[in-house]
């Protein structure tokens, strides 16, 4: 088995990396980037380029993660980059199936699903994004379906809910509870009352990494399938400092219109074998340290 492994450098890339390494499965990175913290690393810039078989000829994979994709936190959701990143896959996963690629692993979003619906169940629960990065992602998924099918291939679509750890931008919602409770932020309001499905980006590594060893031909959710409340995790950062939660909790969100229950199925993630190492409180303690 040899991997292709875009977005490396990411968020959910740099855990990935870390658990192909535990599992000594053999690996490449791909990115516009001169990278030194890998040694197997291309630089190669996706979005410059429509002739991808440079990239496959000689490396001989088996299988690609793609992770990379347009994530600029806030500035995502209805950015014309989407329709870019979606093309790009779609030339990507053809030119990788051409060259001999038998198995991809693709990061798909919770944002494809209907919201309304709140818990969300694969093959069930009606797709209707509401932003540009969940139809971009939508339609993605729908190409690359009809490819690996005519080119008799075998694809997992990994719906990605909610991940976090202590090295993600600054400017998500966990660290920058953090940073409130510090002192180095001016207290925010949430949406206390909605539920989120949470799970550590190392969780989601292993649950990328097991898709791709077992070669799953499927749609999966990469969930926790527990609900837990803004307000639960408010609290417990409030009480790492011995603060006062409502600092946070007496203000009122200005994130308008957000679903109360937001959680993934993983049953069929389940099933593979795989379980969560890290719950939300020990992951949540790893922040202290940064």
């Amino acid at each position: 088995m040899r991997i292709i492994v875009t977005g490396a450098r990411g968020f959910i890339g740099r855990h990935l990396v870390n658990s192909l390494e535990a599992q000594k499965i053999e690996y490449f990175t791909v990115g516009r980037e001169i990278e030194t913290r890998t040694p197997n690393h291309i630089a190669f810039d996706l979005l410059q380029s429509s002739d991808f078989s440079y990239l496959f000829k000689d490396l001989q994979a088996t299988h690609i993660i793609h992770l990379a994709w347009y994530t600029q936190h806030a500035k995502y959701w209805n950015s014309p980059l989407n329709v870019d990143w979606a093309s790009v896959t779609y030339k990507l996963i053809n030119s990788f199936y051409d060259h001999g690629g038998e198995h991809a692993v693709i990061a798909g979003t919770c944002a494809e699903y209907d919201w309304n619906h709140g818990y969300c169940i694969e093959g069930i629960t009606p797709l209707r994004p509401k932003t540009l990065y969940g139809v971009a992602k939508d339609v993605t998924r729908r190409y690359s379906e009809i490819v690996k099918n005519e080119k008799l291939k075998s694809l997992t679509w990994a719906r990605v809910f909610f991940p976090y750890a202590s090295d993600e931008m600054k400017s998500r919602l966990i660290p920058s509870l953090f940073g409130v409770f510090d002192g180095n932020l001016t207290p925010f309001g949430v949406n206390a009352k909605s539920y989120r499905d949470f799970l550590h980006a190392d969780d989601v590594a292993n649950a990328l990494t097991l898709c791709a060893t077992q070669k799953v031909d499927d749609t999966i959710n990469i969930s926790s399938g527990d609900p837990i409340s803004i307000e639960w995790v408010v609290n417990y950062i409030a009480s790492l400092y011995n603060s006062d939660p409502n600092i946070i909790l007496n203000n009122r969100s200005t994130r308008l219109g957000e679903p109360h229950l937001l959680v993934g199925d993983n049953k069929k993630l389940k099933a593979l074998g795989w379980s969560p190492k890290i719950s939300l409180e020990q992951g949540l303690l790893t922040y202290l340290n940064k």
